[in-house]
């Protein structure tokens, strides 16, 4: 279960949500479990300045959708609502339990290959190594993208609102550069680190272009219907690129996201995605010779057009799936932006 909050009108609601499972325990759909309105606190209540408790209403009907317990559930969804008091009470035991990270199963890793679309994959990039430059993306520790297994695309979406918060709003502009990919669209040997000096106007142009694209794209939506306006969950990447510049930044900045990004305690993986000409021609039923000669962005294009083809979701083969994004990430890593000077 999750807590989605919705805006409209400057107004602000609350609804307690669960994805539902459907064919093959994919997730595509979700149910209002309960309707908080525009105030949540209102069915916590106080019986003194550090005890407080969840309405039996509440209580009962999130009980009545999980096996899990409802009061530790809510006490997490709703946290920002609890008293100052409360919360400081709790927080010496919410995270306990929380921090042991086991090995990811055989099936998760068939779930994170199947159903983690690549525009997530280039969010949690950026959020957890703070990169411009996407060409590295297939190597990001593949235990990050659990959160998102066994939710549907609108869980997803405020998972990943809440990891937005912590973006400044210097780098909001920066970070909807990274996560479109918008550097694909240029040759300058800049455009991965230095977005600001490129041509505005087309990186505009084109941003709208993907974020059009997106919208249409059954894959990412998991559903078959089409949309006639701009989905709610992407008019907050708008906002993000129109109503904010790139911030200055210094030669200290700089330094110190590479010193930080160098010392995480994950370290990249020496394996390399890599497939033979033969297993690249068969994948993307085209030439190796006319592969090589694909611009990044033509190769983008084909590689979507095979994707809608091959994902499971459309009927296609997981395994083929799995092969086509191998070859993608190996050809793309070749087509390095040719310097302009």
């Amino acid at each position: 279960m999750y807590l989605a909050t919705l805006t409209r009108g400057g107004a602000t609601r609350y609804e307690i949500r669960q994805s539902l499972p459907g064919p093959k325990h994919r997730y595509r759909d979700y149910c209002v479990v309960f309707d908080l309105g525009p105030d949540p606190g209102r069915y916590i209540e106080t019986l003194s300045d550090d005890i407080c408790f969840f309405s039996s209403e509440l209580e009962d009907q999130v009980q009545s959708r999980t096996s899990e317990d409802a009061t530790v559930l809510l006490e997490d969804m709703l946290w920002n609502f609890l008293p100052a008091d409360e919360r400081h009470r709790l927080s010496v035991f919410r995270y306990r339990g929380k921090a042991r990270v086991t090995p990811l199963s055989d099936e998760e890793r068939q779930e994170i290959e199947r159903g983690v679309h690549l525009f997530d994959r280039r969010r949690l990039f950026y959020l957890r190594y703070g990169a411009v430059d996407q060409s590295r993306i297939f190597r990001l520790n593949p235990k990050l993208y659990r959160p998102l297994l066994k939710k549907c695309r609108d869980e997803r979406e405020f998972y990943l609102i809440d990891l937005e918060k912590g973006l400044q709003p210097n780098e909001l502009r920066t970070y909807v550069f990274a996560i479109f990919d918008l550097q694909r669209h240029f040759t300058e040997s800049f455009s991965a680190t230095m977005p600001e000096a490129l041509n505005q106007i087309d990186i505009a142009d084109y941003f709208i272009e993907d974020i059009c694209a997106l919208n249409r794209d059954t894959t990412f939506w998991k559903t078959a219907e089409q949309r006639g306006s701009l989905h709610d969950h992407l008019v907050r990447y708008l906002i993000m690129f129109f109503d904010h510049g790139y911030g200055r930044r210094s030669l200290f900045d700089d330094f110190i996201r590479e010193f930080m990004g160098r010392h995480r305690a994950f370290s990249w993986p020496d394996k390399k995605p890599a497939v033979s000409t033969s297993q690249a021609e068969e994948i993307f039923q085209t030439s190796w010779r006319k592969l090589q000669k694909l611009s990044r962005r033509d190769l983008t294009r084909l590689y979507r057009k095979r994707a809608k083809d091959l994902h499971p979701d459309s009927g296609g083969d997981h395994d083929e799936f799995i092969k086509l994004n191998a070859a993608y990430a190996s050809l793309i890593a070749r087509k390095k932006p040719r310097s302009s000077l």
